[in-house]
């Protein structure tokens, strides 16, 4: 492992993972691949999900109405809705990706369910990835039921996704997903210390004493993938930048810059 990374893990009251390639050159860099909490990256999945369905007309034709029943905390999108607003499918998968809203994701859940969406990842060959319980479940939590992953299938996912490589969906729906991801609001992390010309497409994730970010960097010239998690964490607001600086790290070893 290069020095700077070496360095760079020293670094951190807590315990790290993480997974990165260069798509241009096939050199990867690699730490510590275990089962994180997945917290919302595993969201990534859901969102396949979405624009699989969509490009096969498996979407219901008419908008989801909010009822404030669907409700649950994390749902900054649904905070302010008035009851009985006709909400687009593509506007939910797009809520639950670019501000994490939870209460997106669980009606894309139940769209989907539970069974349909684990399937899709284990079609893809992510060994180690498994979406058991909604979001915001504290039951389920509490019975030791979660969603858990690794970076290395997180790497895998975002790979197969640049590369139109996924079971489902085709290429116009991997690109949509791009498209998407490439809106994302929260750039606390993999995105933090990057500036045009170079881009970021990623899917952070947060739980108390957990972060994680996945994410796609690309230049016009250089294309990398990566994951990047953190655990047992003493500050998780440091953790944050931490995390930044690590994908920061990966990009220029990857990348010779």
């Amino acid at each position: 492992m290069p020095l700077s990374l070496q360095t760079h893990l020293e670094q951190l009251a807590g315990q790290a993972g993480f997974a990165a390639e260069c798509l241009n050159t096939g050199k990867r860099l690699s730490y510590g691949n275990r089962p994180f909490f997945a917290a919302s990256t595993i969201k990534l999945p859901i969102l396949a999900m979405y624009c699989a369905a969509a490009e096969r007309d498996w979407i219901p034709d008419v908008p989801y109405y909010y009822q404030s029943e669907d409700w649950i905390e994390d749902s900054p999108y649904f905070d302010n809705l008035a009851v009985g607003t006709p909400v687009s499918w593509y506007e939910v998968a797009r809520q639950m990706t670019i501000i994490s809203d939870n209460t997106a994701t669980n009606l894309l859940i139940k769209l989907f369910g539970l069974p349909r969406l684990q399937g899709w990842i284990r079609k893809n060959g992510l060994k180690q990835t498994r979406i058991e319980r909604r979001m915001m479940d504290l039951e389920a939590r509490a019975r030791g039921i979660d969603n858990w992953t690794t970076p290395e299938d997180m790497l895998l996912l975002m790979k197969k996704l640049v590369r139109h490589q996924l079971s489902e969906p085709g290429p116009d729906g991997c690109e949509q997903m791009l498209a998407i991801l490439h809106q994302q609001q929260d750039r606390e992390k993999i995105p933090f210390l990057f500036c045009p010309p170079v881009q970021v497409a990623n899917k952070p994730g947060e739980l108390p004493g957990t972060r994680s970010d996945v994410g796609y960097i690309h230049d016009g010239q250089a294309e990398i993938v990566l994951a990047v998690f953190a655990d047992q964490l003493e500050n998780e607001s440091a953790s944050d930048l931490w995390l930044a600086q690590l994908a920061h790290l990966l990009w220029s070893e990857l990348t010779n810059s």
